[in-house]
Protein backbone atom coordinates (compact mmCIF):
# COMPACT_ATOMS: atom_id res chain seq x y z
CA UNK A 1 0.00 0.00 0.00
CA UNK A 2 2.89 2.37 0.69
CA UNK A 3 4.22 1.87 -2.83
CA UNK A 4 0.73 2.39 -4.28
CA UNK A 5 0.09 5.68 -2.47
CA UNK A 6 3.61 6.90 -3.24
CA UNK A 7 2.96 6.22 -6.91
CA UNK A 8 -0.36 8.12 -6.77
CA UNK A 9 1.35 11.13 -5.18
CA UNK A 10 4.01 11.33 -7.89
CA UNK A 11 1.53 10.58 -10.69
CA UNK A 12 -0.89 13.27 -9.49
CA UNK A 13 1.81 15.93 -9.60
CA UNK A 14 2.74 14.89 -13.14
CA UNK A 15 -0.91 14.77 -14.22
CA UNK A 16 -1.80 18.36 -13.29
CA UNK A 17 0.89 19.77 -15.62
CA UNK A 18 -0.97 20.74 -18.83
CA UNK A 19 -0.06 18.62 -21.83
CA UNK A 20 -1.49 17.72 -25.25
CA UNK A 21 -4.50 15.89 -23.78
CA UNK A 22 -5.46 18.94 -21.71
CA UNK A 23 -5.59 21.23 -24.72
CA UNK A 24 -7.42 18.68 -26.90
CA UNK A 25 -10.10 18.18 -24.23
CA UNK A 26 -10.37 21.92 -23.60
CA UNK A 27 -10.95 22.83 -27.22
CA UNK A 28 -13.30 19.89 -27.81
CA UNK A 29 -15.48 20.96 -24.89
CA UNK A 30 -15.57 24.57 -26.03
CA UNK A 31 -16.42 23.68 -29.62
CA UNK A 32 -18.84 20.77 -29.05
CA UNK A 33 -20.05 21.02 -25.47
CA UNK A 34 -19.17 19.42 -22.12
CA UNK A 35 -20.45 15.98 -23.11
CA UNK A 36 -18.10 15.84 -26.10
CA UNK A 37 -15.28 17.13 -23.88
CA UNK A 38 -16.02 14.39 -21.37
CA UNK A 39 -15.86 11.78 -24.14
CA UNK A 40 -12.51 13.21 -25.25
CA UNK A 41 -11.36 12.91 -21.62
CA UNK A 42 -12.53 9.28 -21.63
CA UNK A 43 -10.50 8.68 -24.79
CA UNK A 44 -7.40 10.16 -23.16
CA UNK A 45 -7.96 7.98 -20.08
CA UNK A 46 -8.32 4.91 -22.33
CA UNK A 47 -5.04 5.79 -24.05
CA UNK A 48 -3.41 6.17 -20.66
CA UNK A 49 -4.76 2.73 -19.72
CA UNK A 50 -3.15 1.26 -22.85
CA UNK A 51 0.20 2.91 -22.14
CA UNK A 52 0.14 1.84 -18.51
CA UNK A 53 -0.81 -1.75 -19.34
CA UNK A 54 1.83 -2.13 -22.03
CA UNK A 55 4.42 -0.60 -19.72
CA UNK A 56 3.56 -3.06 -17.00
CA UNK A 57 4.00 -5.86 -19.52
CA UNK A 58 7.35 -4.50 -20.64
CA UNK A 59 6.30 -3.49 -24.16
CA UNK A 60 6.81 0.24 -23.55
CA UNK A 61 10.30 -0.49 -22.23
CA UNK A 62 11.07 -2.26 -25.50
CA UNK A 63 9.74 0.75 -27.40
CA UNK A 64 11.97 3.09 -25.41
CA UNK A 65 14.97 0.89 -26.24
CA UNK A 66 14.25 0.95 -29.98
CA UNK A 67 15.46 4.14 -31.67
CA UNK A 68 13.44 3.44 -34.82
CA UNK A 69 10.17 2.74 -33.00
CA UNK A 70 10.71 5.73 -30.74
CA UNK A 71 11.38 8.11 -33.64
CA UNK A 72 8.43 6.86 -35.68
CA UNK A 73 5.91 7.22 -32.88
CA UNK A 74 7.41 10.52 -31.77
CA UNK A 75 7.07 12.05 -35.25
CA UNK A 76 3.54 10.67 -35.68
CA UNK A 77 2.51 12.29 -32.41
CA UNK A 78 4.19 15.56 -33.35
CA UNK A 79 2.41 15.60 -36.72
CA UNK A 80 -0.97 14.96 -35.09
CA UNK A 81 -0.47 17.81 -32.62
CA UNK A 82 0.67 20.07 -35.46
CA UNK A 83 -2.52 19.34 -37.41
CA UNK A 84 -4.67 20.18 -34.39
CA UNK A 85 -2.65 23.33 -33.80
CA UNK A 86 -2.99 24.52 -37.40
CA UNK A 87 -6.74 23.86 -37.28
CA UNK A 88 -7.03 26.01 -34.14
CA UNK A 89 -4.95 28.82 -35.66
CA UNK A 90 -7.02 28.79 -38.85
CA UNK A 91 -10.18 28.98 -36.72
CA UNK A 92 -8.65 31.97 -34.92
CA UNK A 93 -7.90 33.67 -38.24
CA UNK A 94 -11.48 33.10 -39.43
CA UNK A 95 -12.95 34.25 -36.12
CA UNK A 96 -14.85 30.99 -35.63
CA UNK A 97 -16.90 30.79 -32.44
CA UNK A 98 -15.72 28.27 -29.86
CA UNK A 99 -19.17 27.54 -28.50
CA UNK A 100 -21.98 27.15 -30.97
CA UNK A 101 -25.61 27.80 -30.05
CA UNK A 102 -26.43 24.12 -29.64
CA UNK A 103 -23.46 21.72 -29.44
CA UNK A 104 -23.76 18.47 -31.39
CA UNK A 105 -24.42 15.72 -28.87
CA UNK A 106 -25.25 12.79 -31.18
CA UNK A 107 -23.53 9.39 -31.18
CA UNK A 108 -21.13 10.32 -34.00
CA UNK A 109 -19.97 13.41 -32.11
CA UNK A 110 -19.27 11.29 -29.04
CA UNK A 111 -17.34 8.76 -31.10
CA UNK A 112 -15.28 11.46 -32.80
CA UNK A 113 -14.54 13.16 -29.47
CA UNK A 114 -13.50 9.86 -27.86
CA UNK A 115 -11.25 9.01 -30.80
CA UNK A 116 -9.67 12.47 -30.68
CA UNK A 117 -8.69 12.04 -27.04
CA UNK A 118 -7.55 8.45 -27.59
CA UNK A 119 -5.33 9.26 -30.57
CA UNK A 120 -3.86 12.29 -28.80
CA UNK A 121 -2.77 10.12 -25.87
CA UNK A 122 -1.59 7.11 -27.87
CA UNK A 123 0.57 9.28 -30.12
CA UNK A 124 2.13 11.05 -27.15
CA UNK A 125 5.34 9.07 -26.76
CA UNK A 126 6.10 10.98 -23.57
CA UNK A 127 3.16 9.18 -21.96
CA UNK A 128 4.82 5.85 -22.75
CA UNK A 129 8.17 7.02 -21.43
CA UNK A 130 6.46 8.37 -18.31
CA UNK A 131 5.06 4.92 -17.55
CA UNK A 132 8.31 3.17 -18.49
CA UNK A 133 10.29 5.35 -16.11
CA UNK A 134 7.74 5.47 -13.29
CA UNK A 135 6.39 1.94 -12.92
CA UNK A 136 9.71 0.19 -12.09
CA UNK A 137 10.38 2.70 -9.30
CA UNK A 138 7.45 1.35 -7.28
CA UNK A 139 7.56 -2.36 -8.10
CA UNK A 140 9.58 -4.81 -6.04
CA UNK A 141 10.44 -8.27 -7.33
CA UNK A 142 7.80 -9.82 -5.05
CA UNK A 143 5.10 -7.19 -5.74
CA UNK A 144 2.86 -9.60 -7.65
CA UNK A 145 0.33 -8.68 -10.36
CA UNK A 146 -2.15 -6.75 -8.22
CA UNK A 147 -0.01 -3.65 -7.61
CA UNK A 148 0.66 -2.73 -11.29
CA UNK A 149 -3.02 -3.36 -12.13
CA UNK A 150 -4.08 -1.06 -9.28
CA UNK A 151 -1.56 1.59 -10.34
CA UNK A 152 -2.68 1.64 -13.97
CA UNK A 153 -6.40 1.60 -13.12
CA UNK A 154 -6.13 4.34 -10.51
CA UNK A 155 -4.04 6.58 -12.77
CA UNK A 156 -6.49 6.21 -15.67
CA UNK A 157 -9.41 7.08 -13.38
CA UNK A 158 -7.55 10.16 -12.12
CA UNK A 159 -6.77 11.28 -15.67
CA UNK A 160 -10.42 10.97 -16.64
CA UNK A 161 -11.66 12.88 -13.58
CA UNK A 162 -9.11 15.67 -14.04
CA UNK A 163 -9.71 16.15 -17.76
CA UNK A 164 -13.50 15.87 -17.43
CA UNK A 165 -13.26 18.67 -14.86
CA UNK A 166 -11.48 20.78 -17.49
CA UNK A 167 -14.25 19.99 -19.97
CA UNK A 168 -17.04 21.15 -17.67
CA UNK A 169 -15.15 24.25 -16.55
CA UNK A 170 -14.72 25.23 -20.21
CA UNK A 171 -18.45 24.68 -20.81
CA UNK A 172 -19.30 27.07 -17.96
CA UNK A 173 -17.28 29.73 -19.76
CA UNK A 174 -18.94 29.07 -23.11
CA UNK A 175 -21.16 32.18 -23.01
CA UNK A 176 -18.12 34.40 -22.76
CA UNK A 177 -16.24 32.38 -25.36
CA UNK A 178 -19.02 32.74 -27.94
CA UNK A 179 -17.68 36.24 -28.51
CA UNK A 180 -15.43 36.47 -31.54
CA UNK A 181 -12.61 38.26 -29.70
CA UNK A 182 -12.53 35.64 -26.92
CA UNK A 183 -12.67 32.83 -29.48
CA UNK A 184 -9.72 34.28 -31.39
CA UNK A 185 -7.66 34.53 -28.20
CA UNK A 186 -8.43 30.96 -27.05
CA UNK A 187 -8.03 29.38 -30.51
CA UNK A 188 -4.80 31.28 -31.08
CA UNK A 189 -3.41 30.37 -27.66
CA UNK A 190 -4.40 26.70 -27.86
CA UNK A 191 -3.15 26.43 -31.45
CA UNK A 192 0.21 27.95 -30.48
CA UNK A 193 0.56 25.62 -27.50
CA UNK A 194 -0.27 22.56 -29.61
CA UNK A 195 2.26 23.54 -32.27
CA UNK A 196 4.87 24.19 -29.59
CA UNK A 197 4.18 20.82 -27.96
CA UNK A 198 4.38 19.12 -31.34
CA UNK A 199 7.69 20.81 -32.08
CA UNK A 200 9.06 19.91 -28.67
CA UNK A 201 7.99 16.30 -29.16
CA UNK A 202 9.51 16.13 -32.65
CA UNK A 203 12.90 17.44 -31.55
CA UNK A 204 13.10 15.84 -28.13
CA UNK A 205 16.15 13.70 -27.57
CA UNK A 206 15.79 9.94 -27.07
Amino acid sequence: MHAFFSFLAVATVAMVIPGPDTFVVLRTSLAEGPRAGTWAAAGSAAGNLVWGSTSALGVAALLAASATAFSTLKLAGAAYLAVLGVQALLAAARGDALAAGEPDQDALSRAVAFRRGLVSDLLNVKAGLFWTALVPQFLAADAGALLPVAMVTAMSALVFAWLAGYAHLAARLSQTLRRRRSARIVNGTVGTFLLALGGRLAFAQH
